[in-house]
């Protein structure tokens, strides 16, 4: 949840140099990391992480 999160809120998506070819985040769907629905994802993140809680 907490990768999610980072990468979801992040600005600027850096890949590491020691980054493979398909990385969880690369899988997302293209709606998740498209920065018009980053409020949206982080809030069911939150409410999923108060499910869980």
């Amino acid at each position: 949840m907490n990768l999610l999160e980072a990468y979801v809120s992040a600005r600027l998506r850096e890949r590491g140099r020691h980054m493979g070819s398909q990385t969880l985040v690369e899988r997302l769907p293209a709606w998740i990391t498209d920065g018009r629905h980053r409020a949206e994802v982080l809030d069911g993140t939150g409410q999923l992480r108060a499910l869980l809680a």
